[in-house]
């Protein structure tokens, strides 16, 4: 099946352009909120494509009139629709993953512990599967032949101990401790008929198909990054092999936020060693093309990192949109594309900047306005021209 580009399109409810225009204080760059209601509203993980009909739109996440749904933007004229139609109270228990199916005008939700799939050009929902009795679910993204979505079960352990993950991490050390039965999942979209391709005794996280291999996939060992034995893995779906990527290389070293490069092939991640240097990585598949280059201090790991090659990253940690432009031999130094001046305490509110495909603008969340909201920022021709992260901290 070709990919379905939608043009027209159907609507519980539309919402006039909330969108305003401003320039940076710090930078001057051009920024647009794209959202602005009181009630948070929100791009999901930088891992995830929620951008559909040839990039014109971005599906969203947004709690107005105090229920969760799912809801698309049109990116030139502001023009809001909502694809959902969960009533006050009956959203509660929704998360939608919003990464596209690249062969259906679909994405997949989790409602409870079932897993959804959702046209959200028809306004259609079909239950795909449920996880047995003593699991949660996470994951939905799907694979580069459309043919499947990956899920991925943990145990409950919420009878234990609290667990909170979206308000600052409350239980997540006690989650890693515990050493959960974790299950990777491979779904058919078709037919809903599951296969669990994976099985240990450890936190499992962030599964994560190539968006062009459509045999491969990343996942993570979850927890303190310090701790866990090894965080990225990478598994073979044609031959069911299972190994590391970039293994650990000092005792404590922390290693993360891995995502794909838009080629399919390459992994970036980010380096924080024990004795305090911080490195952005990429590393190809098959464990070639190691690369990592030394980048601005970040204390802690709460860094979230994009790009679409090795050209340009951006990241967010403290309050700023910071990019970093490759010379040919090294990354420059961290400059200020904008400032989100948001916070990090709950997961919806993470900026989690994204570099739009086409290599010129940047999306973001902040709460800096009390409710989250999502930002574009056009990105300047000459990032060298940016100011330097550096130089406003001091």
């Amino acid at each position: 099946m070709a990919e379905a580009i939608a043009t027209i399109m159907k609507a519980y409810e539309k919402f006039a352009s909330e969108m305003k225009v401003f320039q940076d204080r710090v930078s001057g760059a051009t920024v647009r909120q794209l959202t602005s209601y009181l009630g948070d509203s929100w791009h999901t993980y930088f891992t995830n494509n929620a951008l559909w009909d040839n990039n014109k739109r971005l599906l969203f996440n947004s709690d107005r009139n105090n229920t969760h749904n799912l809801y698309s933007i049109e990116l030139e004229s502001g023009e809001i629709s909502r694809l959902t139609d969960y009533k006050p109270g009956e959203g509660n228990d929704v998360y939608f993953v919003n990464d596209r199916n690249p062969k259906r005008d679909e994405i997949y939700f989790f409602k409870g512990t079932t897993l959804w799939a959702h046209n959200f050009v028809e306004l259609e929902s079909r239950p795909l599967y449920s996880c047995p009795q003593g699991f949660t679910i996470s994951g939905g993204l799907c694979g580069a032949d459309g043919k499947y979505v990956y899920c991925y079960i943990n145990e409950d352990l919420s009878s234990r101990f609290y667990i909170n993950m979206g308000a600052s991490y409350v239980g997540f050390q006690e989650t890693f401790d515990a050493k959960p039965d974790s299950r990777i999942v491979r779904v058919n979209v078709e037919n809903g008929q599951a296969e669990e391709i994976w099985q240990e005794y450890y936190w499992l996280d962030h599964v994560n198909p190539s968006p062009v291999q459509a045999n491969i996939m990343t996942f993570t060992h979850e927890g303190p990054w310090d701790q866990v034995d090894q965080r990225m893995w990478l598994m073979n779906m044609d031959t069911g092999k299972v190994e590391p990527l970039r293994p650990r290389k000092v005792e404590r070293e922390m290693i993360g936020h891995e995502y794909w490069f838009e080629n399919g092939v390459t992994v970036g991640y980010q380096v924080h060693t024990p004795d305090d240097k911080h490195y952005f990585g990429m590393i190809n598949y098959d464990g070639t093309g190691e690369y990592e280059g030394q980048c601005i201090p970040i204390k802690g790991p709460a860094d979230h990192i994009h790009s679409l090659d090795s050209k340009l990253i951006v990241s967010d940690a403290g309050n700023t949109i910071k990019l970093y432009h490759f010379n040919g031999k090294e990354y420059d130094d961290a400059r200020v594309l904008c400032m989100h001046d948001g916070n990090f305490f709950h997961q919806k509110h993470h900026p989690h900047p994204k570099l739009m495909p086409n290599g010129k603008q940047v999306l973001y969340n902040s709460n800096c306005m009390g409710y989250c909201n999502m930002y574009l920022a056009d990105i300047p021709e000459d990032v060298p021209s940016l100011p330097k992260v550096i130089d406003i901290m001091k």
